[in-house]
């Protein structure tokens, strides 16, 4: 099925859904959700899918909302606007199969919520994750405050939604924003080689010659489209690289334990207990508690049917 404005694809059992308004940085509007909405009701309704993949572009994930729909929003609009965004991160939460979000470049605002939503996140050096609604005279309206809560605690994320920081990367890894932070050699050349070609720009305009101006930013644009490009590739393979990690597990006890340790974050943690005790004991009664048991004791690999 083909969309507007995103890039919907299922191979090998992993769906990945891309966004795609590159014009735009990825800004979500109303028509990107409604596609994104969509796309989550085919995963919902292929029994073939084992893992999800929520990604963007080179650039960004998502340079947060759209704020020319927003600006002269009214507070009924705004809660409409909010609703669905609302309900595509409520999905990505609850759906039974592990969700990965591949978080290259810009990750603002509603761009940083989805991720959160999701079950991992993956980024790099390029990575920038913010919250910049308060800025703007709001605060987060897709329940990143309390996702951002869950994460990190209240008062980090605080200190992320009210003074509206820019997180690179690697310290949005250190404070478990990001799951996994990938950085190839072949990208960090690539990113040597833009930044030298940012210096050779900078001294072309410095001497006023047009000709080398020219020649100098057409060098910066392609260095640096080819490092952003390195980076978004390396993310999304080891996105991939989890996702089929995740495959080989047995489908029903990754669901289970999604759930409990949801109910626990989203909860708390006695009714997370409580759920944790449940999904524990119905998983006796599938083929695959049974086969992955009887695996161990015959010293074999299991085959796992994830039933």
């Amino acid at each position: 099925m083909e969309f507007a404005n995103i890039i919907y694809k299922v191979e090998s059992g992993i769906a990945t859904i891309q966004l795609n308004r590159p014009k735009a940085l990825n800004a979500l509007n109303s028509e990107i959700n409604k596609d994104i909405m969509e796309a989550l009701k085919l995963v919902q309704a292929d029994s073939s899918v084992r893992v999800l993949i929520l990604t963007g572009s080179e650039k960004a994930f998502a340079a947060g909302a759209d704020i020319k729909e927003m600006a002269d929003a009214t507070p009924r609009y705004a809660k409409e606007f909010c609703g669905l965004a609302i309900e595509i991160n409520n999905l990505l939460e609850s759906l039974p199969i592990p969700t990965i979000a591949a978080v290259a470049g810009f990750s603002f605002g509603g761009g940083c919520e989805m991720p959160l939503a999701c079950d991992f996140r993956v980024g790099g050096p390029r990575t920038t994750m913010s919250f910049p609604e308060v800025g703007l005279g709001i605060i987060p309206g897709a329940n990143g405050c309390a996702r951002a809560t869950a994460i990190l605690g209240p008062a980090k994320a605080k200190e992320l939604v009210m003074l509206t920081p820019m997180i690179p990367g690697a310290e949005a890894y250190k404070l478990g924003l990001l799951n996994w932070y990938v950085d190839s050699p072949d990208c960090a050349e690539l990113n040597e080689a833009a930044g030298a070609a940012k210096k050779a720009l900078k001294g072309a305009k410095k001497s006023g010659d047009d000709l080398a101006i020219a020649e100098a930013k057409k060098a910066f644009n392609a260095a640096e489209s080819a490092a952003a490009k390195c980076e978004f590739e390396t993310i999304y393979a080891k996105a991939v690289s989890v996702a089929r990690q995740l495959m080989e597990k047995p489908a029903c006890a990754l669901a289970s334990a999604k759930a409990a340790i949801n109910k626990a974050a989203i909860e708390t943690v006695a009714a997370g207990k409580a759920q944790e005790t449940t999904e524990f004991t119905l998983l006796f009664n599938t083929h695959d508690q049974k086969e992955g048991m009887a695996a161990m004791m015959e010293k074999r690999t299991p085959v796992f049917t994830h039933n």
